[in-house]
């Protein structure tokens, strides 16, 4: 929304550095004979790389083509006994001598995700992953939980509670998965699923795609080019998925 765009503008976020760095330029291209104006260049190239990083627009492009191959969701069917596997996101945190586990937004989306998929196609739903510090609670837990709220049977849930990101996500999960007779579904964020995806290729899982949490989105108002604080936050998820894949690929987790 616009007010929300506009209401950035008093924080104290990157599009101010977008102004002074824009100022800087015009100061170095009008006065070329001075020791900035020697570096006008590097002060052009230095704005350009501050707006582009700093814009809705521009971050929207990237992660939209990330999640280019999984834009759609399917249409499951219904039929055999599938089974669901819906990774975790979320965070933990220290509350006294315990830690507690807390779903982050794309968290709920997977979650509520997961279920809306098994109450068409039936079932097991399996959560996987994120254990708190301490090892007494995890992400997993806390979705399963909620799916219980949702009217997910107690025996249509399944958890998995030690592994600590994507790659032990489908490890730990492998022979369960691999000897399942049936379909097998994998639901994660729409940005997150090119990286699920291709360590289930390595792991030889036959997991079918059911994206959610879908963030690129047609960003039809002119102020979408206007530098503001979602621009950096865009790009680091972005940015977190594709060095994230290339990390995976050296160390041999995903193909």
């Amino acid at each position: 929304m616009l007010v929300d765009d506009v209401s950035q503008l008093l924080l104290p976020i990157s599009v101010y550095l977008v102004v002074l760095l824009l100022l800087v330029c015009v100061r170095a291209f009008r006065h070329r004979e001075t020791r900035l104006g020697r570096w006008r260049y590097g002060a052009l190239a230095l704005f350009l790389w501050s707006y582009c990083f700093s814009t809705p627009a521009v971050a929207n492009l990237l992660v939209s083509t990330i999640e280019g191959p999984y834009a759609q969701i399917p249409e499951p069917s219904a039929g055999g006994s599938p089974l669901i596997v819906v990774l975790s996101s979320g965070f933990a945190f220290k509350e006294g001598t315990s830690y507690k586990a807390q779903l982050g937004a794309a968290g709920w989306e997977r979650t509520f995700a997961g279920i809306r998929l098994w109450k068409r196609v039936g079932g097991q739903l399996l959560f996987v992953g994120a254990p708190t510090p301490d090892g007494k609670f995890s992400l997993a837990v806390h979705m399963a939980s909620v799916a219980r709220t949702a009217g997910v049977p107690e025996d249509a849930i399944q958890v998995e509670t030690k592994s600590r990101n994507t790659y032990e996500n489908l490890l730990f999960t492998r022979e369960l998965i691999a000897r399942h007779q049936g379909q097998a579904w994998l639901v994660t964020s729409a940005v997150h699923m090119r990286r699920a995806m291709a360590v289930a290729r390595k792991l030889a899982l036959p997991l079918r795609p059911y994206p959610c949490d879908h963030r690129g989105h047609p960003l039809l108002h002119w102020y979408a080019w206007l530098p503001n604080g979602s621009g950096p936050a865009r790009f680091a998820e972005a940015f977190h998925e594709l060095l994230g894949l290339q990390l995976y690929k050296l160390k041999g987790y995903a193909s």
